[in-house]
């Protein structure tokens, strides 16, 4: 499950995602939330106190990304080598 996968909005600052999303019409929102919709087994719950974010997040579930594009994404956020903890929010 991933609660808040935006980071309270920090993972939106990152060059690489920026980049990703633009090439792609898109925004970095969308991006993640894409991302995390084409994984198996993985449920987002994004949150926003924001209609036009809402709109936005809500969008990512329209949005289909292929191989190459996930591999880009898998390669810009490599998982952690090993445990790590959560933020607390």
């Amino acid at each position: 499950m991933a609660y808040s996968p935006i980071e309270q909005a920090r993972l939106l600052r990152d060059k690489g995602l920026k980049d990703f999303a633009h090439r792609h019409g898109m925004t970095p929102a969308q991006a993640a939330l894409a991302w995390l919709l084409a994984q198996e087994g993985v449920i987002a719950i994004p949150k926003s106190g924001h209609a036009a974010h809402l709109r936005e997040n809500a969008a990512a579930r329209d949005l289909v990304l292929d191989a190459a594009q996930r591999a880009e994404l898998d390669r810009l956020f490599a998982p952690p080598a090993g445990p790590s903890p959560l933020d607390m929010l």
